[in-house]
């Protein structure tokens, strides 16, 4: 069922610009335009097509599914629109960080909010060294959206977005994300909430070397003891180098290898009270293999590498997985399509 759009909210006049409307800008973008917020979208001409043509569908796990017609969605490739944003929404993938602070630096106002709500654990790093001016937070997106089509963007695993946010500086955007049926936890520190969060997504280029569905995959046990020597390379390093990374879900980050190497039937009851999984969830890495797109490799199974490296730790499971994505990207073929077994003879 598709809901109609709400009135305007009281906070309409603060101008929200999302750079890098993808699918995550896409689908948290749709959500605040559903509630009357002011929202404007720099994208790839690619999906300004789709939403010119069939307007803009955000839809999750949970039954949510609204459509907003492409008059009520303003969607450009021009970074220009950025001279007016009160709060930018930076969802641009974690390689194009250092650019898109160049443009916002040359575009925007100073007084701008800029939130990244991008995967890996450097971007805020630079973007402080490339925006000092500027008043920037530290986000965190835990669940995985999907693009469907057709200007439609799907949420198919669950959890609250996160922001770092010591001084209270973002507390509009908390009251417009509470209406958009967005949580949000606030932070003081979110280092080990996004070190957490990348131990979770090491998964996903397990699953676009896969080529199934998310939840296919983690049913599998042989992909899952794929994951297993992923994650425990990943927590001893992390160990080594003085990381506690923090929960995001309901599953604590240590005892997840022990999670992974249940039988089928005992990790299917862990799973179902712990996970929310909807059966047409994949990887963001996933699609940018479909769309012949540079992965985010480096900042996720990579960054394990670099810092393994720091500390002396052998890390041949991530190593090797590092190097298959590397090779999908060269291919353009989209997911390879491997079988369990062959990823595990990588190793």
């Amino acid at each position: 069922m598709v809901e109609d759009m709400q009135a305007p909210i009281q906070n309409d006049s603060l101008k929200i610009v999302v750079f890098g409307a993808g699918s995550i800008g896409c689908y948290l973008g749709g959500c605040l335009l559903s509630v009357g917020a002011n929202v404007t979208l720099i994208g790839r001409d690619r999906i300004q097509a789709q939403i010119s043509e069939n307007g803009l569908r955000v839809s999750d796990y949970k039954g949510r599914d609204t459509s907003l017609s492409a008059q009520q969605v303003k969607f450009t490739g021009s970074n220009a629109v950025m001279h007016n944003a009160d709060i930018i929404l930076l969802c641009v993938k974690s390689g194009d960080t250092q650019k898109a602070a160049k443009i916002i630096y040359k575009h925007a106002k100073p007084t701008a909010l800029v939130i990244s709500f991008q995967n890996g654990v450097r971007n805020g790093i630079l973007l402080d060294q490339y925006l000092p001016t500027f008043s920037v937070l530290r986000g965190m997106v835990p669940f995985n959206v999907l693009g469907m089509g057709k200007g439609h963007f799907h949420c198919g695993t669950e959890g609250a977005l996160a922001i770092e946010d010591p001084e209270n500086r973002a507390e509009p955007v908390f009251a417009l994300f509470d209406q958009a049926g967005l949580s949000i936890t606030q932070y003081q520190d979110i280092t080990n909430v996004q070190w957490g969060k990348l131990l979770m997504n090491l998964n996903n280029a397990v699953n676009a070397l896969s080529g199934i569905p998310l939840l296919d995959q983690l049913n599998d046990a042989n992909y899952r003891k794929i994951m297993v020597a992923v994650l425990r390379e990943a927590l001893n390093t992390m160990k080594a180098a003085g990381i506690e990374p923090a929960r995001t879900g309901k599953v604590i980050p240590k005892y997840m290898p022990f999670i992974m190497s249940l039988p089928n039937f005992l990790f299917k009851l862990v799973a179902s009270a712990s996970l929310k999984i909807d059966p047409q969830a994949r990887s963001s890495m996933y699609e940018d293999l479909s769309l012949g797109r540079k992965t985010e490799i480096d900042y996720l199974n990579g960054e394990i590498l670099v810092l393994a490296k720091k500390f002396g730790i052998h890390t041949p499971a991530n190593h090797a997985i590092v190097n298959l994505i590397k090779q999908a990207e060269s291919d353009e073929s989209g997911s390879p399509q491997l079988s369990a077994e062959e990823i595990l003879s990588r190793f």
